[in-house]
C-alpha cells in the first residue's frame, strides 16, 4: 500500500527515535541527546547558535538540551571569547569516552536501515533525500508554506 511521503518520515522518526533512545540508555541520555554529542564532538567550540542552524532545531530546544546535557556532565559550556553574550561548547571527557561507541550504535541502526540495498542505492537515496531537504528548508526560507 503507496502512503503519502510524509507518513514514510514520520515511521522512520518515530522508529528511529525509538531505535536510538534504546541504544543510548545504556549511557543515560536520549538519542537526541546522542546527535548533539555528535555534534559537539566533531566540531568542538561551536556556538549554541550555529549548532541550532546545522542541525535544523530551534535556539531554544538546543538551549535546553544542552543545558541537560552540562547537568549530565557530557558537555561544557564555555562564554565566547569573541562575544560575550554567546556560548561555545566542547566535549567533555565523559562524553569523549563514550563517543567511539556512539559512533559504533549509529553505523549499526544505519546499517540495518539500509539493508538489502546496494551501496549504489544507499548514495542514490542519500543524495535525493538531500536534495529533497534542501528544497523543503528553501520553501520555508522563501515562505511557500
Amino acid at each position: 500500500m503507496k502512503r503519502p511521503l510524509p507518513v514514510y518520515f514520520s515511521i522512520i522518526y518515530r522508529h528511529g527515535r525509538v531505535m536510538h533512545d534504546k541504544a543510548m540508555k545504556q549511557f543515560g541520555i536520549t538519542g537526541q541527546q546522542m546527535g548533539y554529542i555528535r555534534w559537539i564532538g566533531e566540531n568542538p567550540g561551536i556556538s549554541q547558535e550555529d549548532l541550532a542552524r546545522r542541525m535544523q532545531i530551534d535556539k531554544g530546544a538546543v538551549a535546553k538540551a544542552v543545558g541537560n546535557l552540562v547537568e549530565k556532565g557530557f558537555v561544557e559550556r564555555r562564554k565566547n571569547p569573541d562575544d560575550r553574550r554567546a556560548y561555545c561548547l566542547f566535549p567533555t571527557e565523559k562524553a569523549r569516552n563514550i563517543r567511539s561507541r556512539i559512533e559504533q550504535c549509529a553505523r549499526r541502526i544505519e546499517g540495518d536501515l539500509f539493508d538489502g540495498l546496494t551501496p549504489e542505492e544507499t548514495e542514490l537515496f542519500e543524495n535525493l533525500l538531500g536534495r529533497v531537504t534542501e528544497n523543503m528548508m528553501r520553501m520555508l526560507e522563501g515562505g511557500k508554506l
